[in-house]
């Protein structure tokens, strides 16, 4: 319990490959991040006990913070939440939160004593004369934020606020200073298991999706290309590049070549919805999947999808190639649903964050196929934000994209402090 108002604020990002904590202060009406913590799920332990091993890492990445004198703010997955953005017409504020509620039965796929409902007032909409309000309306249900609870209580600590990671990538990118007027950005976090995608307009939170890819994939198929353990195969993935390397006899060109990724056929069925799942997001791995996402069958053989083995000597840049098409599927159609469906303004910017944006050469590679000429990994720490002592702040410095979620997060609690 609190006895006096904090005056820092931590945000918790729980993964299920890793903990990245933030704690971040005021100072002169700009934020500073005072500690960065990490800590690794236990992946032996995950499968036994998933509450404690990630419990345990919670504990790593708070070890040099103090969580009983702080404002925390823990993160739920956006897969596990419903997000829409329904519009109301004009009334007066002490009537919004009954007509949300009511929107909300019409709106989300569950009874609303099943779940937490959260809004916030986007934007007033003034079109021929009458004015419309866009909400950003958040679900979850109840079974959801008690399994955050669960860890947070393992660990030891208590949450002041809970917040939905797609929506701390908003957070993170005003923080830094990523966001301009008028202009239409995507958000991609690349995490262990899913994807989020936030697509956003002048600033505000306009769509989002959530995929289930992860860099798990891309271990995967390191591991049974190279018939390695999960661990080593993750060594392997840090070190491999998507950028081509030069011809033999040739001095490398100043800017190397990125290696294309290949083309992915059209899923999308007649009567069927442009973001309907593929039947490998529900099949997992296999012959089907390798079939459904249109990799060739000698493709799949070479990665161990199919029934041929792997050959020791392939490059990992082919190893890579097939689930990495899958992602850019996912992508695109992600990008053609917003601009075509939505008839929204075409994304003119592509912010990265997250363990896999950091893998050489995926950002030029991820423009080439989307068309982009701006795609960056984010790094908090070359943003506008004030970087605490270089010790403290380490682990930040390390892995900086993967830290967006927690300052996103730190961030929203700063704002209450």
């Amino acid at each position: 319990m609190l006895f006096s108002k904090p005056s820092k604020a931590i945000g918790v990002d729980i993964g299920s490959h890793s903990v990245k904590a933030v704690q971040m202060t005021k100072v002169g009406g700009r934020l500073r991040i005072e500690q960065a913590g990490f800590g690794l799920v236990d992946r032996n332990k995950i499968n036994v006990d998933p509450i404690a091993a990630q419990a345990e890492a919670v504990r790593d990445a708070l070890l040099r913070m103090n969580p009983p004198q702080s404002l925390l703010v823990g993160s739920i997955p956006g897969q596990n939440v419903v997000i829409r953005y329904p519009h109301l017409a004009d009334m007066p504020e002490n009537q919004i939160a009954q007509a949300v509620e009511n929107e909300a039965g019409q709106n989300i796929p569950y009874e609303l004593s099943e779940v937490y409902l959260d809004w916030s007032l986007l934007e007033k909409i003034t079109d021929n004369g009458e004015t419309t309000l866009r909400i950003l309306l958040v679900a979850a249900k109840h079974e959801v934020i008690e399994s955050r609870v669960q860890i947070a209580n393992a660990a030891q600590i208590q949450y002041a606020v809970l917040g939905v990671d797609s929506l701390a990538l908003a957070n993170a990118a005003e923080s830094c200073d990523y966001l301009r007027l008028g202009e239409s950005v995507a958000l991609i976090n690349l995490g262990a298991s899913t994807t989020s995608i936030h697509f956003m307009k002048g600033g505000l939170s306009n769509f989002i999706r959530d995929i289930s890819w992860g860099g798990r994939e891309l271990i995967q198929a390191i591991a049974k290309s190279r018939r390695c353990e999960f661990a080593e195969a993750e060594k392997m993935l840090s070190s491999a590049s998507l950028l081509a390397p030069p011809s033999p006899g040739h001095e490398a060109a100043p800017e190397p070549a990125v290696s294309p990724l290949p083309a992915t056929p059209e899923h999308t069925q007649s009567g069927s919805s442009p973001l309907d799942p593929f039947d490998d997001e529900l099949e997992g791995f296999g012959g089907r999947r390798a079939a459904s996402s249109g990799i060739p069958a000698r493709d799949a053989q070479g990665m161990g999808l199919g029934t041929g083995a792997a050959a020791p000597e392939k490059d990992l840049r082919e190893v890579l190639t097939s689930p990495l098409a899958r992602l850019v599927t996912e992508i695109r159609r992600s990008f053609d649903y917003y601009e075509q469906q939505l008839y929204e303004k075409p994304v003119e910017r592509l912010i990265l964050s997250g363990g896999v944006a950091q893998l050489p050469g995926l950002p030029a590679a991820l423009g080439e196929e989307l068309g982009l000429d701006h795609v960056e990994v984010a790094n908090p720490a070359s943003s506008a934000l004030i970087l605490g002592q270089d010790a403290a702040v380490a682990e930040l410095r390390r892995r900086p994209a993967q830290f967006m979620v927690a300052v996103g997060l730190a961030a929203r609690g700063a704002a209450e402090l």
